[in-house]
């Protein structure tokens, strides 16, 4: 069960700011640092999760939780209070765009609180789960991303928010060496950055037939399933596309189409027309079942469910929940080849951006056998090699080398 951090815990070491592990909501995003947090706990570590205000009920977690800042321009002041106060020994930012809160005001907040805690001494390290490449950072991508900026001040945003966070960080860690890359071009300084590994998400996978017993599918039909926050990037309209192309074609293989809306977009119009649009053209194909937001309780049961996952992303921006779900479920899944170009070992179950490259990828999995046991053995590898149980190790490590950096952001 979650504990409730209510009162100061005697003497936190690690204070991790993150995605709030909430029961029913942003589950994907607070996956991580509940799986870090709670593995910290295990190995003796005192530590407290660190998260947005919110009425909504949190996962039932193996380590403290602390409801601390309200959403928006001034949720760096919440945190700072609350680091002033309780005085842990590292603060640990799980980054994301968005994370306290909707836009530009969001992100100023993040690099106010750096900012300040740099000023304070306080050992800083940051975690990066988004780093767009400044060459990806066009017209395009603020369309995807239904920005309401031109790009030249949304590359601007983007360089100085990364440049801060490397600047004040004592330590950065990503997931993968092309966001050390990406980092290094925005000016992060290299000797900063520490790749570490993803832990395996945790699953409990369902029996198949009874999976589909109880979502209403045919036991013995075909399925597909994508799931993930509604985003341009994500090629959902490619994806429903490449269904009407199958429709038109006589196929029977079914799309659970598991697309919710985005908890920090959702609210804009913009965002608001793109995801009527996008559901009201899935709804009008026979192949497609729209599901919206799957309930994390219920994400066992569709994964189990599918054959097959898909990512059609027409972006690469890292680290995909949804993939690593589908590994840890031990689920084939086909990809983009935005995707597979950053993903080694992903080279067979690989297409275009286009509904037609998807189509055939789709039909040559359940029609071509050879082709389908190459993609399960692909996926079956870099499940074995992309996730590491060193995570912890590594991430205490990162932790000391914090506590006696030299480098200083103040300075």
């Amino acid at each position: 069960m979650s504990r409730d951090a209510a009162e100061p815990s005697a003497e936190v070491s690690v204070a991790i700011i993150c995605i709030a592990p909430l029961r029913n909501a942003a589950i994907l995003g607070g996956t991580y640092s509940a799986v870090l947090g709670e593995g910290l706990c295990a190995d003796g570590t005192r530590v407290e999760l660190w998260t947005r205000k919110s009425a909504e009920v949190l996962a039932e977690l193996d380590v403290p939780v602390r409801q601390i800042w309200r959403s928006g321009a001034l949720a760096w002041l919440d945190v700072l209070k609350a680091v002033l106060k309780i005085r842990p020994r590292v603060v640990h930012l799980q980054h994301y765009f968005f994370l306290f809160g909707n836009g530009a005001a969001g992100e100023l907040s993040a690099m106010l609180l750096m900012l300040s805690l740099a000023v304070l001494g306080t050992r800083v390290v940051v975690t990066l789960h988004d780093v767009p490449g400044k060459e990806q950072i066009t017209a395009e991508y603020v369309k995807l991303h239904k920005y309401d900026y031109p790009a030249f001040f949304v590359l601007a945003g983007i360089t100085t928010l990364m440049y801060l966070l490397g600047k004040c960080a004592n330590e950065i860690i990503v997931h993968n060496e092309l966001f050390a890359g990406r980092l290094v071009k925005f000016g992060v300084d290299p000797r900063k950055i520490n790749v570490v590994p993803f832990p395996l998400p945790p699953s409990k996978p369902v029996d198949r037939s009874s999976a589909r017993e109880t979502l209403g599918l045919d036991v013995a039909g075909r399925v597909v399933l994508f799931f993930g926050y509604a985003t341009g990037y994500k090629g959902i309209e490619q994806l429903l596309g490449a269904f009407e192309i199958l429709e038109e074609r006589g196929s029977m293989v079914r799309l659970l189409l598991g697309a919710g809306v985005h908890p920090k977009m959702g609210a804009t119009p913009k965002y608001a027309e793109y995801y009527s649009a996008m559901e009201s053209r899935a709804r009008a194909i026979g192949l497609v079942n729209f599901v919206g937001f799957i309930d994390p309780a219920d994400l066992d049961t569709y994964i189990s469910a599918a054959d097959l996952g898909i990512l059609p992303y027409v972006e690469y921006h890292g680290a995909s929940g949804p993939l690593y779900y589908y590994l840890s479920h031990q689920r084939p899944v086909l990809v983009s080849t935005r995707i597979s170009e950053h993903t080694a070992g992903l080279r067979t179950g690989t297409f275009g951006t286009t509904p037609d490259e998807i189509a055939l990828a789709i039909c040559r999995f359940f029609e071509e056998e050879p082709f389908a046991e190459v993609v399960h053995r692909e996926c079956a590898q870099l499940r074995a090699t992309l996730f590491s149980d060193a995570y912890l190790t590594l991430t205490r490590e990162v932790y000391s080398k914090a506590l006696n950096s030299s480098f200083s952001g103040a300075a």
